[in-house]
Protein backbone atom coordinates (compact mmCIF):
# COMPACT_ATOMS: atom_id res chain seq x y z
CA UNK A 1 0.00 0.00 0.00
CA UNK A 2 1.31 3.13 -0.57
CA UNK A 3 0.15 6.01 1.60
CA UNK A 4 0.46 8.56 -0.96
CA UNK A 5 -2.45 6.67 -3.41
CA UNK A 6 -6.23 7.82 -2.35
CA UNK A 7 -7.57 5.88 0.16
CA UNK A 8 -10.44 4.73 1.86
CA UNK A 9 -11.20 2.34 4.81
CA UNK A 10 -10.38 2.50 8.23
CA UNK A 11 -6.68 3.34 10.03
CA UNK A 12 -6.34 2.59 13.76
CA UNK A 13 -3.71 5.06 15.33
CA UNK A 14 -2.72 3.86 18.78
CA UNK A 15 -1.80 6.88 21.56
CA UNK A 16 1.77 7.30 22.28
CA UNK A 17 3.13 4.86 25.36
CA UNK A 18 5.02 5.86 28.20
CA UNK A 19 8.98 6.03 27.18
CA UNK A 20 7.73 5.03 23.97
CA UNK A 21 9.16 7.54 20.72
CA UNK A 22 6.76 5.86 17.78
CA UNK A 23 3.54 4.37 17.38
CA UNK A 24 2.17 2.28 14.45
CA UNK A 25 -0.46 2.98 11.92
CA UNK A 26 -2.15 0.20 11.22
CA UNK A 27 -5.13 -1.24 8.80
CA UNK A 28 -8.08 -3.31 10.37
CA UNK A 29 -5.82 -6.72 10.06
CA UNK A 30 -3.49 -5.31 11.71
CA UNK A 31 -0.33 -5.07 9.19
CA UNK A 32 0.99 -1.47 10.04
CA UNK A 33 1.12 0.75 6.93
CA UNK A 34 2.67 3.70 8.53
CA UNK A 35 4.28 5.16 11.85
CA UNK A 36 4.51 8.33 14.17
CA UNK A 37 7.16 9.33 15.43
CA UNK A 38 6.47 11.52 18.36
CA UNK A 39 8.48 14.47 19.97
CA UNK A 40 6.44 15.31 22.80
CA UNK A 41 8.21 18.21 24.53
CA UNK A 42 8.49 20.40 20.62
CA UNK A 43 5.01 19.04 19.69
CA UNK A 44 6.73 18.36 16.47
CA UNK A 45 6.13 14.69 14.67
CA UNK A 46 7.26 12.69 11.83
CA UNK A 47 5.32 10.39 9.74
CA UNK A 48 7.27 7.21 8.73
CA UNK A 49 6.75 4.34 6.13
CA UNK A 50 5.70 1.06 6.94
CA UNK A 51 9.74 0.21 6.86
CA UNK A 52 10.35 2.89 8.74
CA UNK A 53 11.71 5.73 6.70
CA UNK A 54 10.54 9.33 7.32
CA UNK A 55 8.28 10.79 4.75
CA UNK A 56 6.66 13.52 6.49
CA UNK A 57 6.76 15.69 9.35
CA UNK A 58 4.93 18.60 10.91
CA UNK A 59 6.61 21.55 12.58
CA UNK A 60 3.99 23.60 14.64
CA UNK A 61 4.31 27.45 13.74
CA UNK A 62 3.28 30.10 15.62
CA UNK A 63 2.59 31.22 19.24
CA UNK A 64 -0.76 32.45 19.50
CA UNK A 65 -2.72 30.94 16.66
CA UNK A 66 -0.65 27.64 16.49
CA UNK A 67 -0.55 26.36 12.38
CA UNK A 68 0.12 22.49 11.95
CA UNK A 69 1.86 22.55 8.46
CA UNK A 70 2.99 19.17 7.53
CA UNK A 71 5.30 18.71 4.75
CA UNK A 72 7.09 15.86 2.96
CA UNK A 73 10.95 15.85 3.27
CA UNK A 74 11.00 18.13 -0.11
CA UNK A 75 8.63 20.34 1.12
CA UNK A 76 5.68 19.37 -0.16
CA UNK A 77 2.49 20.26 1.45
CA UNK A 78 0.73 17.02 3.22
CA UNK A 79 -2.13 19.16 5.25
CA UNK A 80 -2.29 22.11 6.65
CA UNK A 81 -4.36 22.18 9.97
CA UNK A 82 -5.07 26.04 11.71
CA UNK A 83 -7.16 25.41 14.94
CA UNK A 84 -9.79 28.27 15.27
CA UNK A 85 -8.88 30.82 17.18
CA UNK A 86 -12.82 30.96 19.51
CA UNK A 87 -13.91 27.30 18.82
CA UNK A 88 -10.58 24.98 17.77
CA UNK A 89 -12.09 22.27 16.28
CA UNK A 90 -15.51 23.46 14.56
CA UNK A 91 -13.27 26.56 13.28
CA UNK A 92 -10.39 25.38 11.99
CA UNK A 93 -9.08 25.34 8.55
CA UNK A 94 -7.73 22.01 7.43
CA UNK A 95 -6.24 22.41 3.88
CA UNK A 96 -5.40 19.45 1.93
CA UNK A 97 -2.03 18.53 -0.37
CA UNK A 98 -4.55 19.00 -3.49
CA UNK A 99 -5.69 22.16 -2.18
CA UNK A 100 -9.15 21.23 -1.42
CA UNK A 101 -10.80 22.39 2.08
CA UNK A 102 -12.22 20.41 4.78
CA UNK A 103 -14.64 21.19 7.22
CA UNK A 104 -13.96 20.41 10.67
CA UNK A 105 -16.29 19.18 13.04
CA UNK A 106 -16.46 18.07 16.63
CA UNK A 107 -19.21 15.61 17.42
CA UNK A 108 -19.00 15.63 20.91
CA UNK A 109 -20.36 18.50 23.50
CA UNK A 110 -17.62 17.62 25.54
CA UNK A 111 -15.00 15.16 24.74
CA UNK A 112 -11.79 16.25 22.15
CA UNK A 113 -11.95 12.80 20.76
CA UNK A 114 -14.77 12.57 17.61
CA UNK A 115 -14.69 14.32 14.73
CA UNK A 116 -16.04 14.08 11.59
CA UNK A 117 -14.74 16.20 8.12
CA UNK A 118 -17.29 17.16 5.31
CA UNK A 119 -15.96 18.51 1.67
CA UNK A 120 -18.27 19.50 -1.02
CA UNK A 121 -19.67 16.11 -1.63
CA UNK A 122 -20.93 15.67 2.03
CA UNK A 123 -19.14 13.58 4.62
CA UNK A 124 -16.09 11.96 3.75
CA UNK A 125 -14.49 10.82 7.27
CA UNK A 126 -14.90 10.79 11.02
CA UNK A 127 -12.64 9.89 14.24
CA UNK A 128 -14.00 8.18 17.17
CA UNK A 129 -12.12 6.98 20.08
CA UNK A 130 -11.23 3.23 20.15
CA UNK A 131 -10.25 3.65 23.62
CA UNK A 132 -12.48 4.90 27.23
CA UNK A 133 -12.05 8.82 27.76
CA UNK A 134 -10.04 8.23 31.58
CA UNK A 135 -7.49 5.80 30.30
CA UNK A 136 -3.72 5.81 30.09
CA UNK A 137 -3.85 6.55 26.18
CA UNK A 138 -7.08 8.39 25.39
CA UNK A 139 -6.22 9.47 22.30
CA UNK A 140 -6.06 5.70 20.24
CA UNK A 141 -8.22 6.86 17.62
CA UNK A 142 -9.97 4.88 14.28
CA UNK A 143 -10.17 7.01 11.40
CA UNK A 144 -12.81 6.27 9.01
CA UNK A 145 -11.89 7.56 5.17
CA UNK A 146 -15.55 7.19 3.50
CA UNK A 147 -14.42 8.52 -0.11
CA UNK A 148 -11.52 8.65 -1.73
CA UNK A 149 -10.73 12.27 -1.12
CA UNK A 150 -7.24 12.19 0.57
CA UNK A 151 -4.58 9.69 0.85
CA UNK A 152 -3.30 7.49 4.07
CA UNK A 153 -0.81 10.01 4.56
CA UNK A 154 -3.07 13.19 5.31
CA UNK A 155 -5.31 11.10 7.08
CA UNK A 156 -2.61 9.99 9.66
CA UNK A 157 -1.52 13.71 9.34
CA UNK A 158 -4.86 14.80 9.78
CA UNK A 159 -5.25 12.72 13.28
CA UNK A 160 -2.12 13.32 14.18
CA UNK A 161 -2.19 17.42 14.01
CA UNK A 162 -5.63 17.13 15.91
CA UNK A 163 -3.96 15.22 18.72
CA UNK A 164 -1.52 17.77 19.33
CA UNK A 165 -4.39 20.23 19.71
CA UNK A 166 -6.56 18.37 22.05
CA UNK A 167 -3.47 17.42 24.32
CA UNK A 168 -2.82 21.54 23.73
CA UNK A 169 -6.60 22.46 25.07
CA UNK A 170 -5.98 20.01 27.97
CA UNK A 171 -2.85 21.18 29.25
CA UNK A 172 -4.41 24.41 28.44
CA UNK A 173 -7.84 24.08 31.07
CA UNK A 174 -5.99 22.10 33.72
CA UNK A 175 -3.11 24.63 33.48
CA UNK A 176 -6.06 27.32 34.09
CA UNK A 177 -7.54 25.40 37.39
Amino acid sequence: MTLFAPFTGTLYLPDKEFLAASTPVLLPDGRPVAGVVWHTWTQRFEITDATGSIVAECRPEGFFRRRFPVRTLDGRRVIELVPGAWRPFNGAELTLASGGRLAVRQISLWSDRKFEFYGPQGLVGRILPTTGTFTFRPDSYAFEVLMPVMSALEAVSIAQALRLVARGNRSAAAASV
